[in-house]
C-alpha cells in the first residue's frame, strides 16, 4: 500500500516537467512533528483518473504555472526509475532552492506500494478531495518527504520533495510535498 502511494506521488512529480518558470512556493506552517499515522481511508481511488497519458511525458503532471510555485528550479529532466518515468526539477542553488521529483507509475499494485511505507516514522493516509494520498518519510520528514497519489489500484503518481537548508523553516518537507501532490491532482483532473 505504501509502495503504491509512493508510485502515485512519483507520477505527480513527473508531471511537472514542463517549462521552468521562477516563482515562490506558497506553503503553510508545519503541523506537529510530522510523526502522524492515520488509518487507511480506502483501498485505491474512486476518482476515475488515469496516469497513462503521463507515462510518456511525466513532466506534464505539473503545468508551467505550477512549476513556478516551486521556486527557483532548473529546467526539468526526465529519466526512469523502479517507479516508472520520472521528472526532476533540481533547485538552482542546492543550499537555497529545494528540488522536486514526480513519477508516473502504471501496472504496479498501489496497495503494495503503500504497505511498503506503512511502518515509516512519518505516515499519513488521507484524502485530498476524492483522491487517496499517502504522505511518508523514512526519517523525520524535515529534509525529504514523499507523497503517493493513488490514481487507481495499479496507477499512481509519486512526488518527492527535498528541501534546501535555507528553505526548511518556510517549507516543511511533508507540507510542501502535500502542496505539490494537490497540484498534480489538479493536473490529473484537467
Amino acid at each position: 500500500m505504501t509502495a503504491l502511494l509512493t508510485a502515485v506521488v512519483a507520477v505527480g512529480v513527473l508531471a511537472g516537467c514542463s517549462e521552468k518558470t521562477g516563482g515562490n512556493a506558497s506553503t503553510t506552517e508545519p503541523t506537529g512533528g510530522g510523526q502522524t499515522s492515520t488509518a487507511a481511508t480506502s483501498t485505491g481511488s474512486s476518482s476515475g483518473l488515469s496516469i497513462a497519458k503521463f507515462a510518456e511525458k511525466p513532466c506534464d503532471l505539473l503545468t508551467s504555472a505550477q512549476v513556478a510555485k516551486l521556486g527557483e528550479v532548473a529546467a526539468p529532466e526526465t529519466s526512469t526509475s523502479t517507479l516508472g518515468p520520472k521528472c526532476t526539477w533540481e533547485g538552482k542553488n542546492i543550499s537555497k532552492n529545494s528540488s522536486y521529483v514526480v513519477y508516473a507509475t502504471v501496472d504496479k499494485d498501489v496497495e503494495s506500494m503503500i504497505s511498503n511505507v506503512k511502518g515509516n516514522p512519518v505516515f499519513t493516509d488521507k484524502k485530498i478531495g476524492d483522491v487517496r494520498v499517502v504522505i511518508n518519510d523514512s526519517t523525520d520528514g524535515v529534509i525529504h518527504c514523499r507523497a503517493i497519489i493513488a490514481v487507481s489500484k495499479t496507477e499512481s503518481a509519486t512526488v518527492d520533495a527535498d528541501i534546501a537548508a535555507e528553505e526548511r523553516s518556510a517549507k516543511p518537507a511533508c507540507t510542501e510535498v502535500e502542496s505539490v501532490a494537490k497540484m498534480v491532482i489538479e493536473t490529473l483532473k484537467g
